[in-house]
């Protein structure tokens, strides 16, 4: 970011946003990118930065499983800019393309997300390999294939990013991943195959974090697992 007063305007909204004054971060970010527009045209690279922060802006004044369209629009915005400026494999470009498949998830477009989650993993496994930052993605990837009913494509991501991380030492993500990949089994319908897996993440964190609201949770779905064996052994 070359134009000082840019750099300086930027640098201005992200300290809002650190505040959490999301309205003033907008309103700053709004005619920062109006300028741009105005003075550069609204292809040029100085817009990306702008667009994404005030993405960003703009969720952080909303509940979290909505998704305003003009927060949408500028994610979509971002990440078309940074492609056609940097490349679709692009740091900027798979960081923005994250953010938007996170956000669609969480606003319950699943399978949207599935798309854009898909491409954000293959240029982290061009990038960086087998390593941490895929197995990263490849986990947020299989939470929203779960969501979106795509349950054996979610349990061989649950089951490739376990792989990955097993034996780093990551014991919390690991629980993240084995109860990921007990509920694929669950609403696969192998319940036998759940209980196992369930159960090493319910006892985990029982002993980690003791007897709380979440290890109750944990264990219905070890007992909703359980009693699906034991019906499937009858049948």
């Amino acid at each position: 970011m070359n134009d000082p007063h840019l750099a300086e305007a930027v640098g201005r909204a992200r300290e809002l946003l650190r505040r959490e004054a999301y309205a003033e971060a907008e309103v700053l970010l709004s005619g920062l990118i109006g300028d741009i527009e105005s003075r550069a045209g609204d292809s040029a690279p100085a817009l990306i930065t702008p667009l994404y922060l005030y993405a960003k802006a703009l969720s952080k004044q909303h509940p979290w499983t909505t998704m305003p369209h003009s927060e949408r629009a500028a994610l979509e915005r971002a990440l078309r800019l940074a492609v056609e400026h940097h490349g679709e494999g692009s740091r900027r470009a798979v960081q923005i393309q994250e953010t938007l498949a996170t956000r669609l998830w969480s606003a319950g477009e699943a399978e949207l997300a599935c798309s854009h989650m898909m491409h954000v993993v293959r240029f982290t496994e061009l990038a960086h390999g087998e390593g941490v930052p895929l197995a990263h993605a490849l986990s947020g990837l299989a939470g929203m294939l779960l969501d979106a009913g795509r349950c054996e494509e979610a349990l061989a991501a649950y089951e490739r990013a376990f792989g990955i991380m097993s034996g780093r030492g990551e014991e919390l993500y690991e629980f993240t991943l084995l109860f990921g990949k007990g509920r694929c089994l669950i609403e696969m319908g192998r319940h036998a195959d759940a209980v196992p897996v369930l159960d090493r993440a319910y006892t985990w964190f029982l002993g980690r974090f003791g007897d709380n609201r979440r290890a109750k949770e944990l264990l219905a779905y070890v007992e909703r697992a359980r009693l699906g064996a034991a019906e499937g052994q009858k049948a």
